[in-house]
Formats: C-alpha cells, sequence, structure tokens
C-alpha cells in the first residue's frame, strides 16, 4: 500500500532539472507511451508496473484503443525520464506542476488535467518541524532540511513555495530522501530538523502517532495539483480528447475505477487554462 501511495505522488511531487534538448518529432514511434515521474521516489519493482499495466488496460477500455499500442513506464531520476520521451515524443506524462514548468518550453508540454486527491484538486507544501523546536523560518537558516520534494526543480521550490523569500540550496543544508514519513521519524529523533512536504504527505502523517510531535513552519501558496500533460506532437493531438475524456472518467466507472484506487486518487478533472497561466507567469517571471 506504501508503495501505491507513493507512485500517485509521481502526479503531484514533485522535480525536475533544466530540460535538455528534444529531437523534433517526425520519426518512427508507434506507440503512444505514458510516463510516470515521480522524482525521488521509491523503487517500486513488480508491483508498481502491475499497477501501471492495470491503468493501461483501463485506458484502452476507456478510449476503444488497443492495449498493444499503449505502453507505460515508471522513473524515479530525471534523466531516465528525459532519455525515454526523448526517444518516444508520442508521449502523455503524469506528473507535478513543478516537472511541468520546468520542462514546459523544453519538452513542449501542454497541460490536460488536475487529479484530486482529498476532495480537492488544489496542492500545498508545507515545511514542518519538531513542536516549540523552531518558531520561523530565519531559525531554520544553516540547518537540515529533507523530504523527497527536494528533488524538484529548485526554480520551482525557490519560487513557487517559498516565494522568492529564500535560496533553498543556500539557505538548508539539504538531505533529499525517497522516503518522507522515515524523515519525519529522523525530524522526531533529531538527526534533521526540517521536512518539506507535499499536501497528499501531510494528510498521510495526520494517521500516525508523530503527527501531534510537529508543527507546520511554512506554508505554500495554493496551486493547481497537475496531474496530466502531453508532448505537442500530431499524433498526441489526433487523440488528446480521447485520453483526457478517458482519464476524467475512469475513476466513476465500476470496470475502470479500479486504476484510480490502485493510484490512492478520487479522480481527475480538466484544468482551467487561467489556473495554469498564472502559475507560468509566477514561475517565469515571479510576482
Amino acid at each position: 500500500m506504501k508503495k501505491r501511495i507513493f507512485i500517485i505522488s509521481a502526479i503531484l511531487t514533485v522535480c525536475a532539472f533544466l530540460a535538455i534538448p528534444f529531437r523534433q518529432p517526425g520519426y518512427c514511434d508507434d506507440k503512444i507511451n505514458f510516463a510516470v515521474i515521480f522524482l525521488g521516489g521509491p523503487d517500486t519493482g513488480a508491483e508498481g508496473e502491475k499497477i501501471i499495466s492495470q491503468f493501461i488496460n483501463s485506458l484502452s477500455k476507456s478510449t476503444g484503443l488497443k492495449k498493444d499500442t499503449l505502453q507505460g513506464k515508471y522513473f524515479n531520476n530525471i534523466s531516465d525520464a528525459k532519455a525515454y520521451i526523448q526517444q518516444h515524443q508520442n508521449s502523455y506524462i503524469m506528473g507535478s506542476l513543478g516537472f511541468f514548468l520546468a520542462n514546459r518550453k523544453g519538452m513542449n508540454l501542454v497541460p490536460l488535467a488536475v487529479v484530486n486527491l482529498h476532495g480537492n484538486d488544489e496542492e500545498r507544501y508545507y515545511l514542518v518541524a519538531e513542536k516549540s523546536k523552531y518558531k520561523s523560518l530565519s531559525e531554520l537558516k544553516g540547518k537540515v532540511l529533507s523530504g523527497n520534494i527536494l528533488y524538484e526543480d529548485k526554480k520551482f521550490i525557490n519560487r513557487m513555495i517559498f516565494n522568492d523569500t529564500l535560496d533553498v540550496s543556500h539557505y538548508f543544508k539539504l538531505k533529499p530522501t525517497s522516503r518522507p514519513l522515515s524523515a519525519i521519524r529522523k525530524l522526531i529523533r533529531g538527526d534533521f530538523d526540517a521536512v518539506l512536504l507535499n499536501s497528499m504527505q501531510y494528510n498521510n502523517l495526520k494517521k500516525l502517532s508523530d503527527f501531534n510531535k510537529i508543527q507546520i513552519i511554512h506554508e505554500s501558496p495554493k496551486m493547481p495539483a497537475l496531474g496530466l500533460m502531453m508532448i505537442n506532437t500530431a499524433k498526441d493531438n489526433s487523440i488528446k480528447s480521447r485520453i483526457v475524456n478517458a482519464v476524467t472518467t475512469m475513476c466513476s466507472h465500476n470496470d475502470t475505477k479500479e486504476a484510480c484506487m490502485n493510484f490512492g486518487i478520487q479522480g481527475f478533472a480538466t484544468i482551467k487554462a487561467e489556473l495554469i497561466d498564472n502559475e507560468i507567469k509566477k514561475y517565469e517571471n515571479g510576482r
């Protein structure tokens, strides 16, 4: 179950470095690809492959596309994800807003849908510390910060999470980890001073006994929980409406909702253009 919870974070978390140049579309790539990207996530092994296979099966049912024309793959590091996408440009990507903003221009990405995790389609990030030990960000300067969110694009972290009030790479001593809840236990032991969490991780933490031992030091602005995007190729565009319709309805259909349950989500919804435009402007220009 923990691995399944981690995989969905691939949609929210999320995470990229600067985009590398991509070849122009037009070379042979017969399949439609789904890249599930969770930077800093765990190695999920056979269980992860099974979950993605079930998602592809559900997508085939919902779209009417033949199953052998679709394929999916999970990535937890940026270099492998980019290498795959460079070779498979007819790709839909399940990844975070951070991944989208960092790679929008280099990969020619188009946002398609937000994900509903806890009754809403908004994302927020929380920097937490042990209760009563620290009271402000200023007290954490030079201290150890952990979490898998630290694998995100640093510009995204600095600007979108901390509103350009600090440079995370210089303000803290960074200790990225693929196990954020384990980082919380180390926080309680005194090994780490703070942990950066996304909203899903924070809500999962509420179920644990350690929750009453921590407090929020910084809370990011709300932002759309982007969950699905595509590379802007002719082939992707030719089936875009079918893909979007499928992912935004499959969670309510008895024969396909198991895929949503595997990912731990309640559903997808088409994204409002003005919401993502605001995030692009902030990421590019600040505000």
